[in-house]
């Protein structure tokens, strides 16, 4: 368990991931954007199965499940949802039973995600193309059965973006400012995925917990701006709530979101992710996804592009993973 150096010493988390994850220059792509200072943060490479930025956040979701004499997880994605993937690894490294709930069909083959939750060994149950209000009542229906059969479920739900999913990457602000000082980066900005908020959340409150080491570019995957301020928001008051931590700058102070990258919305692929989506691999033999890194990525290139990002200011992408879906995904 890891208990003590970081502000959230109170909070058990189990060892999942392998950290710090690598800070790594990108000098190929940079000297296309005529920016000589950009670096990538590979939570990609965080250990666990193929890597991603939800094993920060199952650090402490099932250091609170163990904590609560859970023995069974339960959570809720798409088909090639990431969280369930990782969840799955998780559980299968620590011991518990995992159970994922999809919002689709079964699929005809196994492929990406879904193929590593099957060889996680978790049971899946498919409740159709619904809403995510309604996954909701389905996972609380799939706990039900679980308490009624003896064992005790532990729920993670809302894409595992709740206050205590989002302590991950709290420290990883930490963690990022302490890689760019000791190889003497003076880092500027940083471009992090913002899909349902967890992520950039605890990103952009941990920046706010250092008062200010670099402004906090969220580049929108899933929401229009006002609706994932007001998501983030909220998660910003149940961080304040769950850890009593009280930063002396309010978290807006260091981020900004930006939405002009959303295109057709969740999962909809645009001119400038698909081209992002094969210029870094190219250019840096790094792989990025469809859904959230490809887009982040067009984020980053857009804002630099547009001089939001000045091009002698150092920059950071957030890499946060997702490479199983990739197998999956429509790339042409």
């Amino acid at each position: 368990m890891k208990t003590s150096g970081d502000p959230l010493h109170d909070f058990p988390a189990v060892h999942l991931g392998f950290f710090p994850t690598p800070l790594q220059h990108l000098p190929r792509l940079g000297r296309l954007l005529r920016h000589n200072s950009l670096y990538i943060k590979r939570d990609d490479l965080a250990g666990l199965s193929l890597g991603g930025n939800k094993i920060r956040s199952l650090e402490y979701l099932l250091g609170d499940a163990l904590r609560t004499g859970a023995d069974t997880l339960v959570t809720a994605g798409g088909l090639q949802s990431n969280l369930c993937s990782l969840t799955a690894a998780a559980c299968a490294k620590v011991g518990l039973r995992c159970i994922l709930v999809h919002n689709d069909l079964p699929p005809d083959e196994l492929s990406g995600n879904m193929l590593l939750s099957y060889l996680f060994g978790a049971k899946p149950v498919f409740i159709g193309k619904v809403t995510e209000e309604e996954r909701a009542v389905a996972m609380e229906g799939v706990a039900e059965r679980v308490r009624a059969e003896g064992g005790r479920p532990y729920v993670i739900g809302n894409g595992a973006s709740t206050p205590m999913g989002a302590l991950g990457y709290l420290n990883a602000a930490s963690e990022l400012a302490l890689q760019a000082g000791a190889l003497g980066i003076p880092l500027r900005h940083v471009v992090i995925v913002g899909a349902m908020g967890g992520t950039a959340s605890g990103f952009a409150f941990g920046t706010a917990l250092l008062e200010h080491p670099f402004h906090v570019h969220v580049v929108s995957v899933e929401y229009l701006r006002e609706e994932l301020r007001r998501r983030m928001s909220a998660l910003f008051s149940g961080i304040r709530e769950l850890t009593h931590l009280e930063p002396r700058l309010d978290p807006w102070d260091v981020a900004t979101i930006h939405d002009e990258y959303l295109g057709g919305g969740y999962g909809v692929p645009t001119v400038d992710s698909r081209d992002a989506l094969h210029l870094l691999p190219r250019t840096e033999g790094i792989f990025i996804e469809n859904v959230y890194t490809s887009k982040t990525l067009a984020g980053l290139l857009g804002l630099v592009k547009d001089g939001t990002i000045p091009r002698d200011e150092p920059a950071c992408l957030i890499h946060t993973g997702g490479m199983a879906a990739l197998f999956a995904q429509y790339l042409l």
